[in-house]
């Protein structure tokens, strides 16, 4: 339910019947008597409100119409439902034409069908707030990308990546991205969507491996009203990405009768919501996603053949952070400022020459994502304003000493590295044992026990 409602109707009975049922089901609500006094109220307030349910006819003055057009020029995104004792055809598709969300009639006897009323206005209310979420999800989308498509990095591995978006953007075929997770596939089919001829379409994601398989199905195709007991209808997220694009992150994660539905999709562009009968027709463009080794998937018989065949007319594979090394530090300043724009207080710090060698060295095998929030945990730590090798996380600042060695269990390693450690302190020390020692912070006789030991 929205947390803020403005109701607005001459009746005051109806006025007070809908704010009783909906401060039952949690809301805000504020009423007004005219589309005058909603006007005025949402002249100041217009942000406050998640929804307006707007009745039609205030007798002599000014109409639903009127008053919705109005609301519209206040806030465009602003959710209205009209509401009507004079229900008709023409009027409807004129409220929608305006901007209307929903058109609903009021009955005459409209408190004795409460609960038909209100179970419709609770359906309407269900889909608003999922239309408004996946509004919010692509106004995102579009922030993110609009400078460059927001992928930070000049490495040669990153602009053959953008080479490859620039080249597949408006071809109408599906994409496959493969990467190691944190590596930033989900921004990429956001820049191939935004660099394409359906920019202006929704971009519309999902994660295939966050639901389980009937709540992904009710997802993808949607569902009718009561295809389950007490379910809700559901529009469902290729409906809501037509004439756009539709990314399916993790889509290793589907089972092979599910990935036949998929396929299906993406064959002939047409599908039944979950407890439907009726063939919906779309016009959606694929993009995929996964970090999972589909070649072994499909040798072990548990990713389909022709599905891969189909998504991957085009594979973008996108490069992990050890790849592409030169990227971090232009990726850390970029977080710090995006932090510090987000947070109050918070200022960009400058990275010691000492601090990059280390961050450059690490693996990352997080990526991307471990990468920025390494980073943003020592800027707003951190008091001072240059990020020293001191302020890095222990294994950043070990990596480089363990990197390399040698052995297969933990006490090989472990004796490999002290050999290295020993044999360093003894090259920097000229073969002085006792200097040696101090450096390594050992006593001198245990130094020399461990080095009679270790060092040939």
């Amino acid at each position: 339910m929205p947390e803020k409602i403005l109701v607005v109707d001459d009746q005051e009975e109806v006025r007070n019947l809908l704010a009783d049922v909906l401060k039952r089901r949690g809301s805000d609500v504020t009423l007004a008597q005219s589309g005058e006094d909603a006007l005025e109220i949402l002249a100041n307030k217009a942000n406050e409100f998640d929804l307006v349910i707007l009745d039609y006819d205030f007798g002599q003055k000014m109409n639903g119409l009127s008053t919705l057009t109005k609301i519209k020029q206040i806030k465009p995104d602003l959710t209205v439902i009209m509401l009507t004792g004079k229900g008709s055809v023409p009027l409807a598709v004129e409220a929608m034409k305006l901007g209307a969300s929903d058109f609903v009639e009021k009955d005459f006897y409209l408190e004795e069908h409460l609960e038909v009323s209100l179970h419709r206005l609770n359906n309407l209310l269900s889909l608003y707030a999922t239309n408004k979420e996946l509004r919010q999800e692509t106004e995102y989308y579009r922030n993110e990308i609009k400078e460059r498509y927001n992928i930070i990095g000049d490495s040669p591995q990153i602009k053959k990546v953008l080479e490859q978006v620039k080249a597949v953007a408006s071809i109408p075929r599906p994409v496959l991205i493969r990467g190691e997770r944190g590596t930033g596939k989900e921004l990429i089919a956001a820049a191939i969507h935004q660099s394409g001829v359906r920019r202006k379409g929704p971009f519309i994601t999902i994660n295939c491996a966050a639901l389980a398989e009937g709540l992904l199905e009710c997802e993808l195709f949607g569902q009718e009203e009561n295809a389950f007991t007490g379910s809700a209808f559901r529009e469902g997220r290729f409906v809501l990405a037509n004439k756009g694009t539709l990314f399916l992150d993790e889509i290793g994660n589907m089972s092979l009768e599910f990935q036949a539905k998929i396929l299906r999709v993406i064959e002939y562009q047409q599908f039944e919501r979950v407890g439907g009968e009726k063939t919906l027709k779309v016009d959606v463009r694929i993009i995929a996603a996964t970090n999972a080794d589909l070649e072994k998937a499909m040798r072990e018989g548990k990713f389909r053949e022709d599905l891969y065949d189909r998504l991957a007319f085009e594979t973008i594979y996108v490069p992990p952070l050890r790849e592409r090394k030169s990227d971090i530090e232009p990726l850390c300043y970029h977080f710090m400022k995006k932090l510090s724009e987000e947070i109050p207080g918070v200022k960009p710090k400058r990275i010691s020459p000492e601090a990059l060698s280390l961050l450059m060295e690490y693996d990352w095998y997080g990526n991307i994502r471990e990468l920025k929030y390494t980073i943003e945990r020592i800027t707003y730590k951190l008091d001072g304003d240059t990020i020293f090798p001191q302020h890095l996380p222990e294994e950043i600042r070990s990596f480089s000493d363990t990197k390399g060695i040698s052995g297969e269990t933990f006490q090989e390693k472990m004796y490999n590295y002290q050999q290295k450690l020993i044999i360093t302190a003894l090259r920097e020390s000229n073969g002085d044992h006792k200097k040696a020692a101090e450096k390594l912070g050992m006593e001198y006789e245990v130094f020399r026990h461990l080095s009679s030991k270790l060092v040939k």
